[in-house]
């Protein structure tokens, strides 16, 4: 058994094996790729075996030195052989990394795709189950008692599916002449009766992007619905019409999980 050479293995096997789980998880925390399920616990574990793994490289480069040292008295025309092949290897380890990252990112869009698909169904179904209570919450006028109704509705709706356990209603209104979107939840809405209720509590606050798509679908420009997804955060806005009304739903989950499948 040739020792050097099989303890060299172990520790570029090693070192490359670290090298790669880095990679991964640079990528997908900085991109928020999500592939694989991902979780504090699996977290701990997946660093302890960094370390481990750092430690484990370590012994093992310390052990190849001291016995190549020894073994190069023996076996001088190692090295050479090993410097002709190393340009080669190191541009199928540079191609390699860049094949995990077109798979991560491969991967990212397509749970995005799953997750799309699904949300709409869901939306679909759920609108047609509950076609009483879409009704209501389309009959919008900003007073207490659409407000304390609309809650009541939205609890109802979010409590259907697992799945959207965040779900707002929108609907365009105007402040001081300016057109603005207010959101209404499940969220009781404690109203003092020596205070009158503000539209100004109730203003959804959006990109400029969100702020454009609602534009254009309560100008009735539009009737697509909108999705995104974004580090494990996913989100769609479905616009209804009942009659001459207008309002957009807005479901979104947060999954910790965003493996494929799952």
């Amino acid at each position: 058994m040739n020792i050097p050479k099989l303890t060299n293995k172990i520790a570029i096997g090693t070192a490359i094996i670290l090298i790669y789980w880095v990679f991964i998880f640079i990528c997908t925390t900085v991109f928020g790729f999500k592939i694989f399920r991902q979780n504090i616990t699996e977290l701990f574990v997946f660093s302890i075996f960094g370390i481990l793994s750092i430690l484990c490289a370590a012994i093992a480069i310390n052990i190849m030195y001291n016995l190549t040292v020894i073994a190069d008295k023996y076996q001088d025309n190692t090295a050479p052989k090993t410097a002709k092949n190393l340009p080669v290897k190191i541009g199928i380890f540079a191609i390699s990394l860049i094949v995990i990252f077109i798979l991560l990112y491969t991967g990212d869009l397509a749970t995005s795709e799953k997750k799309e698909k699904y949300f709409v169904n869901s939306v679909k179904s759920l609108v047609e189950e509950q076609s009483e209570t879409i009704q209501s919450l389309s009959e919008y006028e900003f007073s207490e008692k659409y407000i304390n109704k609309a809650s009541s509705d939205i609890k109802l709706l979010s409590k259907i599916d697992e799945k959207f356990p965040e779900v707002t209603v929108i609907h365009q209104d105007q402040i001081n002449g300016k057109k603005v979107f207010l959101d209404f939840h499940a969220y009781d809405y404690n109203c003092d009766n020596d205070k009158e209720v503000q539209k100004v509590d109730f203003i959804l606050s959006t990109s400029k992007e969100e702020r454009e798509y609602l534009f254009s679908v309560f100008s009735k420009s539009s009737k697509q619905h909108r999705f995104s997804s974004n580090d494990g955060r996913y989100e769609i806005y479905y616009p209804i019409q009942k009659g001459d009304r207008i309002m957009v739903l807005h479901l979104s989950q947060h999954s910790r999980y965003g493996k494929i499948g799952s």
